[in-house]
């Protein structure tokens, strides 16, 4: 069901949610940490849009094709990332309920790594909003940074929404470990619009 969104994503294209503003229980929090501690990671060093990167990425759910749940794990990250109650916060700024959730992977920066500056939608026209849960805010560096040199950081059980169609990047982490969960939410249900690029991986990279 469609509704005037809380916040408008074109015109505030960024947002913050503290951890009230998020439904998520504490047990929820404390469910998704254990299931990206579990996961297993790829030393990503090339994005899908050919832009560079040198992340540690698990991938919970792609759309290379079409929405895909890709281990033993999705499922349950699904489960809590797209429940009755997210769908409806989720409203606030997309204007409805009715959501796929098309990508969704943790992404994890150690000393060094950075994410490059890239659109999203560069990737894939169907996405509309990213929002990315952050699990820890003790490390140095790290900014989520926009085209026109915004910088947030945000703090740990907080999210950040953006706008898919806007340029951003992640800043080299200088110290500790950033670990986040994004979430890529669309409108479409169908096949994919675009054919993209593969990741490139550095198989020779091992996660410490």
């Amino acid at each position: 069901m469609n509704a005037q969104p809380s916040f408008d994503i074109k015109q505030q294209a960024t947002l913050l949610f503290a951890n009230e503003e998020i439904p998520f229980t504490s047990e929820e929090w404390q469910q998704l940490a254990e299931l990206l501690s579990k996961s297993e990671y790829q030393h990503v060093v090339g994005g899908d849009a050919e832009e560079s990167h040198s992340v540690w990425v698990s991938r919970y759910v792609n759309d290379i094709e079409s929405p895909e749940l890709l281990n033993a794990f999705s499922k349950d990250i699904e489960s809590i990332v797209m429940s009755s109650k997210m769908r409806t916060f989720y409203k606030k700024f997309t204007g409805t309920d009715q959501l796929c959730l098309r990508r969704c992977q943790a992404n994890r920066l150690e000393q060094g790594d950075y994410i490059g500056e890239h659109k999203d939608q560069d990737s894939s026209p169907d996405y509309l909003a990213t929002i990315v849960f952050h699990f820890n805010d003790d490390y140095v560096g790290g900014y989520f940074q926009t085209s026109n040199q915004q910088q947030y950081k945000p703090k740990s059980k907080t999210a950040l929404v953006n706008n898919c169609s806007v340029v951003h990047q992640v800043t080299k982490v200088e110290s500790g470990v950033r670990l986040t969960l994004a979430c890529f939410l669309s409108t479409s249900f169908g096949a994919s619009k675009k054919p993209r690029a593969a990741f490139k991986i550095n198989e020779n990279s091992r996660l410490n």
